[in-house]
């Protein structure tokens, strides 16, 4: 599995000398494995780095594409409708996300794309466009095979099958599910009702995470524990500095350093990506955050150390990185 980060910033896109080396797309990510259908692009998020990436795909020859939503908050769609896979009807866009307050995927690009507002109407372009509605995400399954396809699937009709050939395909076909990508679905804490995704490659065993607006919590539902446990990468909100969180942005839905360090080795991640910068941190910021993290690391491994000398710590100093727009990690 490769995880490529077209968009690292939160809030809004930015410019600027001092934030060269970070970037200053907002989210958007491409999950690439040998579990896709052949030409499918798999997208998580579609900010102002699903325009890049677009073009990417473009010149990779992309058959049809399936973006799953976060949530729909601007920082997180305001590239779909400039993105140029939009506007070319041959290949298929399948959006996936949640229910929030009556508003489904559809309901948000028929918003975005609204005449005084953007100059293509989407009815436009919504032939090549399905919908798939997250009513209930930690009720969900997502199945990628590739030769099966996609296929939703509730949890419990999933975890019925304990070890049986899963039936994915149209044709009634089964496959197995170490052949499968399986995506699972939490909700995070954030102010609107916000998906984090859980991706499991059959394969290979490789796990990643993406925890994004997502803020501090004292403790760590058991929920969300077995969610996050053993991911081999983990990319994860700290948009905020501990001393501006307190003094400032408690209660935006962002998180800290030292917390997604915690909750890191807590759940025993194996690579740490700080990910949705504050569009006011520069490069030198981001590596104060970075620092920041690091340090957490080395204190809550000397405490664990000091308990039992012969502990396991999983997640190691030069593991924890600050994501970039356009790196990518080979899981």
């Amino acid at each position: 599995m490769e995880v490529k980060f077209y968009g690292t910033r939160g809030s809004v896109p930015i410019a600027n000398k001092a934030s060269i080396g970070t970037g200053g797309n907002t989210t958007c990510l491409k999950i690439a494995s040998s579990c896709l259908p052949s030409g499918t692009l798999l997208v998580v998020d579609a900010g102002s780095g699903f325009v890049p990436l677009c073009f990417d795909a473009l010149n990779n020859g992309v058959k049809t594409v399936q973006i799953l939503f976060t949530h729909y908050h601007w920082d997180h769609t305001q590239g779909l409708p400039l993105g140029p896979l939009t506007f070319i009807k041959p290949i298929p866009i399948t959006i996936w996300g949640t229910v929030d307050e009556g508003i489904g995927p559809r309901d948000v690009m028929v918003a975005s794309m609204k005449r005084p507002f953007f100059p293509v109407d989407f009815s436009e372009v919504a032939s090549h466009f399905s919908f798939r509605k997250i009513e209930h995400p930690n009720t969900q399954v997502i199945l990628i095979h590739p030769e099966g396809g996609i296929k939703q699937m509730a949890v419990d009709q999933f975890e019925s099958f304990d070890g049986k050939p899963l039936p994915i395909g149209k044709d009634g076909r089964k496959y197995a599910k170490s052949e499968c990508l399986v995506i699972r679905m939490m909700k995070s804490f954030h102010p609107e009702k916000t998906i984090s995704y859980r991706f499991e490659e059959g394969p290979t065993g490789k796990v990643f995470v993406l925890l994004t607006d997502h803020e501090n919590q004292d403790g760590m539902p058991t929920g969300m524990k077995a969610f996050l446990k053993g991911a081999d990468l983990l990319a994860m909100d700290s948009q905020y500095s501990r001393a501006k969180y307190e003094k400032q942005t408690a209660g935006f839905g962002h998180g800290t350093p030292d917390y997604c360090v915690r909750v890191a080795m807590e759940v025993g991640a194996k690579k740490l990506g700080l990910t949705h910068h504050d569009p006011a941190s520069t490069d030198e910021e981001v590596k104060k955050i970075l620092e920041e993290a690091k340090t957490a690391q080395a204190e809550i491994a000397n405490a664990i150390k000091q308990k039992d000398a012969k502990a396991v710590i999983s997640l190691a100093p030069e593991q924890i990185f600050a994501c970039q727009d356009y790196q990518a990690v080979t899981l």
